[in-house]
């Protein structure tokens, strides 16, 4: 009788334990998604659609899709910034739920962007 009581607090304990999984993997494959995309913009500043599918390659289906993940390259406090974000899937992933979490990575520019955005490329001296 009392394992009976006890099954629906067992279920929502394993329940929240779940969606705390999902938020943390979230996380995760934003943070890396970032990185690629920084990485790669600061190869290729103009190829927005490149940058894109390199932060896609570092995230595992059904976080990939166009739905759930977005990319850009925002530009803050004289630097650029990649900016992957993705939506928290709500208990099964691939559903869309109600937060987004969003990672970013600085792009250390090798490549001055065709269109005058961002910082020069910095001279070394041997």
């Amino acid at each position: 009788m009392e394992f009976a009581a006890v099954v629906p607090f067992l279920l929502m304990a394993l329940a929240l334990i779940w969606q705390v999984l999902l938020i943390g993997l979230t996380s995760m494959y934003a943070s890396h998604g970032a990185s690629e995309a920084a990485r790669q913009a600061a190869v290729t500043p103009d190829d927005m659609e490149r940058i894109d599918e390199e932060a896609r390659k570092r995230v595992l289906s059904p976080w990939d899709s166009p739905e759930v993940l977005t990319t850009e390259i925002v530009e803050r406090d004289g630097g650029r910034y990649a900016r992957v974000t993705v939506a928290v899937p709500v208990f099964l992933p691939g559903t869309e739920g109600p937060w987004d979490i969003s990672g970013e990575a600085k792009v250390v520019t090798e490549v001055a962007p065709r269109g005058g955005h961002g910082l020069p490329v910095e001279e070394v001296d041997p």
